[in-house]
């Protein structure tokens, strides 16, 4: 039914035979599966016909499709007409992490978009360009500004960044899942005390750069803080996006969605954030197909449902942490001193790198709840290279490695992951670090000679209050790296509670650097030497402990493949 309403007033016909508010529905022959708005103000039925025809009939296609039927299905026939209402400079929120979840169907059809200069948001870009969801819109040039937590992986993001083609916002992934949410939720700003002391404070840190890749034209921008409950904390504004793009197991006709597994991490948050919601399903099915108490996004956040394109399981394999040789043993050593510190029942994040290698060397009877806050698993375990034929590819660390869950595991939303550790709900993180100063300080976000920091979790954790074991090696190509103050980029002040390197153990007491325990055939003095700080030596200087029992099977596999220097594994 075309709604037709008369008016005398001709001069304003032309601009108001484009807006829209009635509801037309095209009848199926003409192909076009979408419901129309329109409010013809025309003299008389002729010129009605006459407009629509000439006239109005194109645009009124192009509008269409960016409005979702206000009645009957959401579904769409095919993502190149769900994403055809996307327009240039306009602002995408993009769900998934990494590749995991990730609305690839809907990313590769909007290369054929005809959109350029978006923003984009999205939880992470740091996975290799040959898994990016991006890389298509990153490659078209169709992305004016990324809005994310890590790129440290992605050279085609690094490129563009370095020929002033791509503007880059880093943010902690904790505070982005927030910002994401909140936004979501209708809340402008909240203050966070993530990235107190830090470059999220204090700003600094290139965001643009000219065409010459030297000449800085932006910079992020230090912070509003004010004080809460004796805390200082900074001024966050959330993020909203004109489109979400979104990744769903199963969805209905009235865009009611199930997410499975660790591919819930952003999607959730990222779905309400936008003005308009696409969604991808694996499968789509009757209305009532769905129990409601399954629901992980509900149909009202939903304006679009269209059938996505399968993907082949890919799984990312990382440089080997623990070396060869004499770097090997050492890191070995660092590793199973480290898994001491892993408590009964217990919930520990294990950040990136050597501490990955941690969980292989505790007691296999030890009950200790391994927490992924970038996937949202609660109550993860590595899943062993012989446990992996048939690995479905929908739980993986933050790190894109392949996990299992606990018998008493669960599985929650990036920013409900992320709200564990800011909440301080948290006992224990062990992570990695580049440098660490004399008083606590952690620098682990950006190596000598990178271009931009890669934040991703290590600010979240650093500046949580949570008790932080890092592992590092006294030194790298002779250079100390427990120094008297950071010149890397830091992660936390004075947040460090126990620092485990090749030669021994420190514990700040009372903020003051304190050896607690020595390498076997270290001696105290080797320990000053190696290190420009001052630190006191404990009264009951201790041989460095290791926790001998290990479930080492499945690191001896793990390793053995990874040193046959394998990038990829499909699966």
């Amino acid at each position: 039914v075309i709604c037709v309403f008369f008016f005398n007033d001709t001069a304003t016909t032309e601009i108001y035979t484009r807006s829209i508010v009635g509801s037309v529905r095209c009848v199926q022959e003409t192909g076009i599966n979408a419901e129309y708005m329109g409010l013809f103000l025309i003299k008389d039925l002729m010129l009605a016909r006459i407009a629509f025809k000439k006239a109005l009939a194109p645009q009124a296609r192009a509008f269409a499709a960016m409005w979702p039927p206000i009645r009957g299905t959401k579904i769409v026939q095919s993502p190149e007409e769900a994403v055809s209402c996307i327009k240039s400079g306009q602002t995408i929120m993009v769900g998934g992490y990494g590749k995991l979840g990730a609305p690839f169907t809907l990313l590769n059809a909007m290369q054929k978009v005809d959109a350029k200069d978006l923003t984009v948001v999205c939880g992470v870009a740091a996975c290799t360009s040959k898994l990016s969801a991006l890389r298509g819109l990153l490659e078209g040039k169709k992305v004016k500004k990324l809005i994310t937590s890590n790129i440290q992986e992605n050279e085609l993001i690094l490129d563009l960044f370095k020929k002033g083609e791509l503007e880059i916002q880093l943010e902690p992934m904790g505070t982005l899942a927030e910002k994401v949410r909140s936004g979501g939720f209708g809340i402008p700003a909240f203050y966070s005390h993530v990235g107190i002391g830090t470059f999220i404070e204090n700003g600094g840190v290139p965001t643009k750069l000219a065409k010459n890749g030297k000449t800085i034209l932006a910079v992020n921008l230090a912070k509003q803080k004010r004080m809460f409950n004796g805390q200082e904390c900074l001024l966050e504004r959330t993020l909203v996006g004109d489109y979400s793009l979104v990744k769903a197991w199963k969805a209905d006709a009235k865009g009611n969605c199930v997410l499975k597994l660790g591919n819930r991490n952003f999607n959730p948050d990222m779905a309400t954030s936008g003005k308009v919601c696409i969604v991808e399903a694996d499968e789509i099915v009757e209305v009532g197909a769905l129990d409601g108490d399954d629901i992980h996004i509900p149909g009202i956040f939903v304006h679009k449902v269209v059938k996505s394109v399968p993907m082949p399981h890919t799984c990312m394999i990382q440089a080997c942490p623990m070396g060869t040789g004499e770097v090997k043993a050492k890191r070995e050593s660092m590793a199973k001193r480290a898994a001491k510190e892993l408590k009964e029942g217990a919930y520990v994040v294990l950040g990136n790198g050597l501490p990955k290698a941690v969980e292989h060397f505790m007691k296999p009877e030890l009950d200790v709840h391994f927490v992924i806050p970038e996937t949202g698993i609660l109550g993860g375990r590595h899943l062993p290279l012989e446990e992996r034929t048939g690995f479905a590819g929908d739980l993986l660390d933050g790190a894109l490695q392949p996990q299992k869950l606990r018998k008493n595991a669960c599985i929650v939303k990036a920013s409900d992951g992320f709200a564990g550790l800011r909440g301080n709900h948290m006992d224990l993180f062990i992570v990695d670090g580049y440098q660490v100063s004399e008083e606590g300080d952690l620098a682990n976000i950006q190596k000598a000679g990178e271009v931009l920091p890669s934040p991703g979790v290590n600010i979240d954790l650093a500046t949580s209050g949570t008790k932080v074991v890092v592992l590092m090696e006294m030194a790298t190509n002779g250079k100390p790296n427990l120094v008297k103050s950071c010149n890397l980029k830091v992660s936390g002040k004075k947040c460090v509670s126990k620092l485990i390197t090749d030669m021994g153990v420190f514990e700040f007491r009372a903020g003051k650097l304190t050896l607690v325990e020595v390498a076997e055939g270290v001696t105290p003095e080797q320990v000053k030497n190696s290190t420009p700080c001052s630190f006191n030596v404990a009264a009951d200087l201790k041989k460095m402990a290791l926790q001998i029992k290990s479930s080492s099977h499945s690191l001896a596999l793990s390793i053995k493949l990874i040193e046959q220097k394998l990038s990829l594994i499909h699966i």
